[in-house]
């Protein structure tokens, strides 16, 4: 019977259905699609729903070996539902965490849109860029160039969120700390709007549709919050590529080599809190006049049990390493640091490229803060998933910055993925959010690649912890390359896409059926596939968007989507 069951399971998967679904699963006619291993093999046939060799097995015999399997799945939920609801007779146990918790979800594509890179509004013209990119896409640029976007939030007017308005934060620039010492950095907000009809009489539209750009907000201290604790200052009070940034040195506009913005949590108009990874640290800006707030506040390291053991985390790119007079002399000696020095301080040692890809506002008002990663120039490799922290938001001034309340647990990445690269909340939920996550770039498009890329939206309960503080209940819904297009609504004949950017860096939650998400280009390596020439070659070089919906609330608190 425990054989059969876990065939039948298995089988079940591979149809769609919903696991636990008995009861579905017997009144449908008691359909089952083949595996490679199917140990009947009579009365063949094709289910249209399933799109794979089908047989029937008698409803005599399922019904005698489904009662088995209810039994046993009673069972088995009962102490499930014990364990991780903590519920009376339950007792925690290790994790039961996978490493493989894809239960895609049915979904349809509603269309794709992108935001030019050359779409440079006012306030990006005539301020010298990419000088210490070696000519790359024509560099210097006498403009700020689009780079893609590392989050999207919800804009507010008067504390409301805006239909079909989003600040899109950017990236720091062209990469890293080292050549994005003359990249501004900056806020868009954002429309992105698909006109979509379900094929309603036959209508269509364009394969891309361009966003629009609302307003450009340049993050800028004018008050002074921003200083490191050795004294370091922002790079505007030491160098800038010319006097074309004299007004800019004046707002004292911060920089790609100041923080790598990659986490936004806006809570309304006036207030968000932005996620660095240089450090890592966050701190308060107006994200509608990218003033900013508050100080930053560090990254507090844990113990063993997760609690705050009065260290910081840091990294190469982190000024404190940097000798003062050094900056006063020339800035650009002193653009990272190496790892000994880093390992040598005070600060627990993480990498420059690990900071705060997944941030986001929940319903109880507090920001869930995913670190991006463990690996790479990290000590945090031996931890059993990617850290989540608390962060209170503050309200904005100087007295009341943004803090770290706690530490939530680790995070744990599907089998062969490394990276968080964005998180959004469940509307209306304070423990569950959705998660983007990614490994690597194909390098190239010829075939075998170096990694072969995998982007998925998982769903995870930020409470459910094992004993290892390790969050358990966790479902992966879509897999960016295996998106449904049944509409064909980029119009290629083709019924499925791929949105196969590997840095998927934007994420969010619209309702309880739909997401967008979205790209950041990293500027002006774009190509990651080495193509010469493409109908669509443009726009997906371009910041890109895909809204997918799915066809069941599963973003609704009462769609019973995790176990």
């Amino acid at each position: 019977s425990i054989a059969y069951l876990k065939e039948s399971l298995y089988l079940c998967k591979i149809c769609h259905h919903k696991i636990f679904n008995i009861c579905r699963l017997y009144h449908s006619g008691s359909v089952w699609c083949t595996s490679s291993h199917n140990f009947f093999a009579s009365n063949f046939n094709t289910d249209p729903s399933c799109s794979l060799t089908c047989f029937q097995i008698s409803r005599l015999e399922i019904k005698m070996k489904l009662s088995v399997a209810t039994l046993l799945l009673t069972l088995s939920c009962t102490a499930s539902a014990a364990n991780t609801r903590g519920l009376k007779g339950g007792k925690k146990k290790k994790s039961t965490a996978s490493a493989h918790n894809a239960d895609y979800q049915d979904h349809y594509l509603v269309g794709l849109l992108n935001y030019p890179n050359d779409a440079v509004p006012d306030e990006l013209q005539g301020h010298t860029s990419g000088t210490y990119i070696n000519g790359m896409g024509g560099a210097p640029f006498d403009y700020v160039p689009s780079v893609g976007f590392s989050d999207i939030e919800p804009a507010y007017n008067d504390n409301e969120m805006a239909h079909g308005e989003y600040f899109c934060l950017s990236d720091n620039g062209y990469g890293s700390s080292v050549n994005s010492a003359d990249y501004a950095l900056n806020i868009i907000r954002m429309k992105i709007q698909k006109p979509f009809t379900y094929r309603h009489g036959e209508s269509t539209f364009e394969t891309y549709t361009e966003t629009e750009n609302l307003n450009t907000a340049i993050l800028h201290d004018p008050h002074g919050y921003i200083k490191w604790e050795n004294g370091a200052d922002i790079q505007t009070a030491y160098k800038v590529p010319d006097a074309t940034w004299s007004d800019w040195q004046e707002l004292r506009v911060l920089t790609g080599r100041d923080f790598d913005v990659e986490g936004l949590a806006a809570v309304n108009e006036n207030l968000a809190i932005v996620g660095d990874e240089l450090m890592p640290a966050i701190f308060a800006v107006n994200p509608t006049t990218g003033v900013v707030l508050s100080p930053f506040v560090r990254t507090p390291d844990i113990d063993a049990k997760g609690k705050f053991n009065g260290k910081f985390l840091s990294t190469r790119g982190d000024k404190v390493h940097c000798d003062v007079s050094v900056l006063e002399a020339n800035a650009d000696d002193c653009m990272a640091v190496d790892s000994e020095t880093v390992e040598a301080s005070e600060y627990r040692r993480h990498d420059p490229s690990g900071g705060y890809e997944g941030f986001s506002l929940l319903a109880d008002g507090s920001i869930a803060a995913f670190v991006e990663k463990k690996s790479g120039d990290s000590s945090l490799g031996d931890e059993p998933g990617t850290r989540v922290y608390k962060v209170n938001p503050g309200d904005g001034t100087p007295a009341n910055p943004p803090s770290f309340e706690s530490f939530r647990g680790f995070y744990p990445l599907e089998l062969n993925n490394g990276n968080i690269a964005d998180v959004s909340a469940i509307p209306g939920s304070s423990n569950l959010v959705a998660v983007v996550e990614r490994n690597g770039f194909p390098s190239g498009h010829m075939w075998p690649a170096p990694v072969q890329p995998y982007n998925v939206l998982c769903v995870v309960d930020l409470d459910d912890l094992d004993d290892d503080m390790v969050m358990q209940n966790k479902k992966c819904i879509l897999n960016y390359h295996r998106v449904s297009d049944p509409w064909d609504v980029d119009g290629n004949g083709i019924f499925r896409y791929a949105q196969t950017q590997v840095t998927n860096e934007q994420l969010i939650v619209v309702d309880d059926y739909c997401v967008i998400a979205g790209t950041d280009t990293n500027f002006p390596w774009t190509n990651q596939f080495g193509i010469d020439s493409a109908p669509y070659l443009q726009e997906v070089t371009d910041t890109r968007f895909m809204v997918v919906c799915f066809q069941e609330p599963v973003f609704n608190l009462a769609f019973d989507l995790l176990d």
